[in-house]
């Protein structure tokens, strides 16, 4: 009885001694506390942890830069519904400006075209910012277009000095 005994020890002890082996050949890299990575042969060929983590970090980086570029470029272009002919009207509430006036802007692939000039974009959520200078006045607006009517404010400087007011647009096609 003690020979069978002690052959399950032994055989008990081998099995064990097999089995942690194995598992320690199969195991990732160990990693000490300054974090250098300790591998064994059988490693040494395959990326370590860290460098895995770090591609897969630069990827899912990667990734969402594509998609704030993707969404910045779909900022820029307007969707044809509002490219079209615009009469716009300005109404000045402080500055000694003229205290109303009416132009026309037309609106091209997301571009606001004023006398043949960009001067301005719209988003493609109906915002819009423009930029107009002409005879030594300038004005710079931002607001929001519906499909056929849009508002905002604007500020600007002329002759007369700084002016200020908001803004009013008609589609008119």
């Amino acid at each position: 009885m003690r020979t069978v005994l002690s052959m399950l020890v032994a055989a008990g002890t081998l099995a064990a001694t097999e089995a942690w082996t194995q598992a320690w050949a199969q195991t990732p890299a160990s990693v000490d506390q300054r974090g250098r990575e300790f591998r064994t042969e059988r490693e040494a060929d395959s990326p370590s942890r860290n460098t895995r983590a770090q591609t897969r970090n630069q990827a899912q980086r990667r990734d969402r830069r594509d998609d704030l570029n993707a969404r910045a470029q779909g900022r820029v272009v307007a969707p044809a519904a509002f490219d079209g002919s615009w009469s716009v009207a300005i109404h000045t509430q402080s500055g000694a400006c003229d205290p109303s006036y009416r132009f026309r802007v037309d609106i091209i692939d997301g571009d606001v075209v004023y006398e043949g000039q960009s001067a301005g974009q719209v988003s493609r959520n109906g915002g819009v910012w423009v930029n107009i200078s002409q005879g030594g006045q300038q004005a710079a607006g931002q607001g929001r277009l519906s499909r056929n009517s849009g508002s905002g404010v604007w500020r600007g400087h002329g002759s007369a000095g700084a002016c200020a007011g908001i803004w009013q647009a008609q589609r008119r096609d």
